[in-house]
């Protein structure tokens, strides 16, 4: 009852403090930081640095530790710009090569490592993602073609 009371003589408060009929203006009383987020240019520019959705070669698969950090390691003297990782799924231990964000990325890269890895194969995971590297990279070489 005590709040049937509070919430209509709110409401008469509120329509005796209400504001005559519209004049047709509006003025808007803003931050001025808002308009340096409002015109901001788009985010193309920007790298992304996270995971997604893509694929890996698993170069090894098997229940045996030893074996399994012997072809990471083999791998990784081989293709030392490459990132590997070794995982373990009960009872088996996987290693998983690349960060590709396509199949045929993963299969043209499958091709050069398969006659050393075998068996081997393209697996779906969840892959690392850093564009923000790349960017840096393409940049530097602009910079020396220009300097050039």
């Amino acid at each position: 009852m005590l709040l049937l009371f509070v919430a209509v003589s709110m409401g008469l408060c509120l329509k005796v403090n209400a504001q005559p009929a519209d004049s047709g203006t509006i003025t808007i009383h803003a931050d001025p930081r808002l308009a340096l987020v409002v015109n901001k240019p788009q985010a193309a520019n920007k790298g992304f640095i996270g995971k997604r959705n893509g694929y890996r070669v698993q170069i090894y698969n098997g229940n045996d530790r030893k074996k399994a950090s012997q072809a990471k390691l083999e791998f990784m003297r081989a293709y030392p710009s490459v990132r590997s990782y070794l995982t373990y799924n009960n009872p088996q231990f996987r290693v998983r090569v690349g960060d590709f964000l396509t199949r045929k990325e993963a299969t043209e890269f499958y091709n050069k490592v398969s006659s050393t890895f075998n068996p081997s194969m393209v697996v779906p995971d969840v892959v690392n993602v850093n564009t923000v590297k790349g960017m840096k990279e393409k940049s530097k070489s602009a910079d020396h073609e220009v300097d050039e």
